[in-house]
């Protein structure tokens, strides 16, 4: 098992290509290739619960060219497919903030439903939306599973208004990393390969996993990508862009609350004068006596 372990990590940069990053998770399973595609059926079959209906052919509707991305280092990175039936997917990696990210999910479904209509389909005829996220931390916390399924439903009595909008959440923030690997469900092995997969203390535990779960697949696509020495310094340089770009946006942000503030500190200062010099020239004091004691200008408080 220890000599399984180091292969993994033989002539990869593994360690560093976390699959929880968005450009590696992309570069897996985002390419318009044989391998990239296997792998993103596989991961979906088993989020989706495909199992007595697998889907067994995939397009890439944005198939993604990393050396293309190299002066888009700021946008995000989504996989867009659609799958032989014709459902539309939309799959992300999501990592960093997420508070906001449940009412973003809701427009990436609404940009999916309205893409089906454009084609041109007929309400009756309308094809499946799915968005599947990864969530790498913890969405839902008031929810137990890692697996989380969402649609459209009457809200007491649970009836459902449509099947052809639904949301898949996998959060790995809820793997537990102690649990035997034979006592874990199929979508929690997943979960489990997608968070440790490369973590090198943990890969008799990863090992398990492939060989049980059959991730040959994704791991395939996984060691091609982590062995390629450009693609890890694609990444490192999108890293740092990324870094240096929420720094920037930091720096520009706390500048312009001390800039605010001082502002506001000024015409602060300036409404003090001005009270005051309305309260002198109301008692009659002589405008010159006014303007030397306030600091206005005699114009400025003629005017008051």
């Amino acid at each position: 098992m220890t000599e399984k372990r180091k292969d993994l990590f033989k002539n990869t940069y593994r360690s560093s290509m976390a699959l929880t990053i968005d450009y590696v998770f992309h570069a897996v399973f985002g390419r318009d290739t044989d391998e990239s595609r296997a792998a993103l059926m596989e991961i979906l079959n088993i989020i989706l619960e495909r199992k007595d209906d697998p889907i067994k052919s995939i397009i890439l509707k944005n198939p993604i060219d990393t050396a293309e991305r190299e002066d888009e280092k700021e946008t995000i990175m989504d996989i867009r497919a659609e799958t032989s039936s014709g459902e539309e997917l939309d799959i992300e990696m999501q990592s960093g903030n997420l508070r906001v990210y449940p009412d973003r999910v809701l427009f990436y479904g609404g940009r999916l439903v309205n893409s089906s209509l454009q084609q041109g389909f007929k309400y009756d005829k309308m094809k499946k939306s799915i968005v599947v996220s990864i969530i790498n931390g913890i969405l839902f916390a008031e929810l137990d599973s890692c697996h989380s399924i969402f649609d459209v439903r009457e809200r007491q009595t649970g009836f459902l208004l449509s099947d052809r909008l639904e949301f898949h959440f996998l959060e790995l923030g809820k793997v537990d990393g102690d649990k035997p690997v034979e006592k874990l469900t199929e979508i929690e092995r997943l979960a489990a390969y997608l968070k440790y997969a490369n973590d090198e203390d943990r890969q008799d535990y990863v090992q398990e996993i492939i060989s049980s779960e059959g991730l040959t697949m994704i791991e395939n696509a996984y060691r091609k990508v982590t062995q390629d020495e450009i693609e890890y310094e694609r990444m490192e340089s999108r890293l740092k862009y990324q870094l240096q770009y929420n720094t920037d946006m930091s720096m520009a942000k706390q500048e312009g609350i001390e800039q605010g503030r001082a502002e506001g500190e000024l015409v602060g200062r300036q409404e003090m004068k001005l009270e005051l010099a309305r309260a002198m020239k109301a008692k009659g004091m002589e405008i010159e006596a006014i303007a030397e004691i306030t600091g206005l200008s005699a114009e400025e408080v003629e005017k008051l």
